[in-house]
């Protein structure tokens, strides 16, 4: 049974070895030569996620399944065609107007060219660079550059014929995940059961709660996300269109696709109808009032807007999210940027609930890798002391100094001491973490106000620097109850002798005298059973205490330790039940 002094390390995950390593690579050049196949398969896979809900809510109107998946299926295409035809629309008025622009554009430039000389001196710089390339290159071979002949007719249809080619694949590729999407939601739990037979029937409870979760978690966020998205892509085109940016419907929508993009998606946005409005604008307020209007409709969506709506996050950590971006970016270029974070979810999901592969969870998921009594006492290890302040202030600021004292200082206190007796620290590093421990449970307790009568208090360490730090703890746990600490020559109220390891026998001999003398009545306070036995057989009839509740029980505020008369060691005294730390 774990006490409060336990510190549980996490077990290292199953799968580690060279095969993963092996297997992913693998994996992962399936994935990127199969990309015409699998990113099909992962629109119809997430899109049908997004529209179960909606699917379950149109039968539960009365509408027969087949009639409602017809219907998101006409109205996800026609809403697809309608995006496209107005993209088109507005490319097609920007690309008429872009010439009327050239001499603002020229006007813009040479003002900011204008006084430093800047850029003019680098635009003549390259200019010559050039001239004095092709010149040269022309003059040492004394041939004559040869002029491209005119195409002849024709060149329209070849270039309507090369952006049909263009667009046959992605549309091909739309039409497929569209009607596999339809499969998906008529067939939905026919899909399911298949799936959970191919996860074997042994760990069912497990799978099916796994199913749940990325559902659940990724349909939220993903429809939570278009949400979002159509709001910041409507307030950017209602803006535009107010501060009179050309083709400000165009620079929506863009917007509204682009956020999807993680973290650069919004910045991109924000460039093309800057550069529009640049070029546009007789002067520089149409510039500066883009960007204040992509301050506040960004800031309102980011700051006001996602906080309440997303509710619980996809549990993907920044830095995953930006390689796994990355990564689907170079697997399956600009649509696995679009598709990096819902896929980064479920293999997050996946990690989370089945066993062999929870190293997913370690490397993806946003939750605490290591409990907070481990991460205190890795950065007294790794000589970090104002990591393991923070720590420890944090802490404190939410649960208060008792229960940073109990749940962090007393188990790196445990832990230190058990690595010193399996001899992995040096008696260096044993005194520099105990100093620290020591320090930072006096800075716990430096606040609180102290009695003009208050008790006094003598914490004894039997030797060592463990208990040297296990004194500390117990000092300021019974300052938290209104005792001082007693000055040296003083006959203290009580006192605590304080064990963290068995000694020589000659040594707690000795530290037992010097309670006996210093003080009447005294106690012990040790954190292992074998130290308990040894300080229970040496104090007699005095009480041994385990953790930092029984020392409290021990020390009441207000109470007058000198009338108080011993008390037997009993079951409850050796070893009252501790909070256990998370795994």
């Amino acid at each position: 049974m774990p006490s409060e002094t336990d510190i549980q390390r996490p077990t290292a995950p199953a799968g580690s070895g060279p095969l993963w390593v092996i297997a992913a690579i693998m994996v992962l050049a399936v994935l990127h030569f199969g990309r015409d196949v699998f990113i099909p398969m992962a629109l119809a896979l997430l899109l049908s996620v997004v529209l179960i809900p909606v699917a379950r809510l149109l039968q539960r109107a009365g509408l027969p399944r087949a009639l409602a998946v017809t219907l998101l299926l006409f109205a996800a295409l026609g809403a697809i065609i309608g995006v496209v035809l107005l993209v088109i629309s507005q490319v097609l008025t920007l690309a008429a107007d872009l010439p009327g622009w050239e001499m603002n554009l020229r006007e813009k430039l040479r003002a900011l060219s204008d006084g430093s000389g800047v850029l003019d001196r680098a635009m003549g710089t390259l200019r010559r660079l050039s001239e004095e390339v092709g010149g040269g290159s022309a003059a040492a071979t004394g041939a004559a550059v040869p002029v491209a002949p005119a195409p002849a007719g024709g060149g329209t249809l070849d270039a309507a014929l090369n952006m049909a080619a263009m667009v046959v694949h992605p549309a091909a590729s739309l039409a497929v995940a569209l009607l596999l999407m339809a499969y998906l939601l008529m067939q939905r739990e026919d899909v399911r059961d298949r799936f959970l037979r191919l996860a074997g029937m042994k760990d069912l409870h497990r799978t099916t709660r796994a199913m749940a979760d990325a559902t659940e978690r990724v349909g939220r966020y993903l429809l939570m996300q278009m949400v979002m998205n159509g709001i910041f892509g409507v307030g950017m085109g209602v803006g535009l269109a107010l501060i009179g940016v050309p083709n400000a419907p165009l620079w929506g929508i863009m917007a509204f696709v682009l956020r999807f993009i993680p973290f650069l998606g919004a910045w991109i946005a924000l460039c093309l109808p800057l550069v529009v409005s640049f070029a546009t604008s007789a002067d520089w307020t149409g510039p500066i009032m883009v960007i204040a209007l992509f301050a506040l409709v960004d800031g309102v969506v980011t700051h006001v807007l996602e906080p309440m709506m997303y509710g619980r996050s996809t549990g993907i950590s920044p830095l995953a999210l930006l390689i796994s971006s990355a990564l689907w970016t170079v697997l399956w270029g600009p649509i696995g940027l679009l598709l990096a974070p819902p896929i980064t979810a479920c293999l997050a999901i996946l990690g989370r609930h089945v066993p062999a592969l929870s190293f997913l969870e370690i490397l993806l998921g946003n939750s605490e890798v290591l409990p907070a009594p481990l991460r205190f006492y890795q950065r007294y290890l790794a000589d970090d002391a104002e990591g393991a302040i923070e720590i420890a202030e944090l802490h404190a600021d939410a649960n208060g100094p008792a229960a940073t004292l109990r749940d962090l200082v007393l188990p790196a206190v445990a832990a230190m001491s058990a690595d010193q007796a399996d001899g992995v620290l040096s008696a260096a590093a044993v005194r520099r973490i105990s100093d620290g421990l020591a320090s930072i449970s006096a800075t716990l307790v430096a606040d609180e106000p102290l009695a003009p009568e208050a008790q006094a208090l003598r914490t004894l360490p039997v030797a060592g620097a463990a208990d040297r730090a296990l004194a500390a703890v117990a000092a300021a746990a019974a300052r938290l109850q209104g005792w001082r600490p007693a000055v040296d020559g003083e006959t203290a109220a009580m006192a605590v002798l304080c064990l963290a390891r068995p000694v020589s026998a000659q040594r707690l001999r000795r530290a037992t005298a010097t309670a006996g003398i210093t003080a009447v009545p005294a106690f012990g306070f040790a954190l292992e059973d074998a130290s308990a036995a040894q300080l229970g057989a040496a104090i007699g009839p005095a009480p041994v205490l385990r953790n930092l509740d029984a020392l409290v029980a021990r020390l009441p505020r207000g109470s007058t330790a000198a009338t108080r008369k011993p008390v037997e060691a009993t079951a409850a005294t050796m070893e009252p039940p501790g909070l256990a730390l998370p795994a």
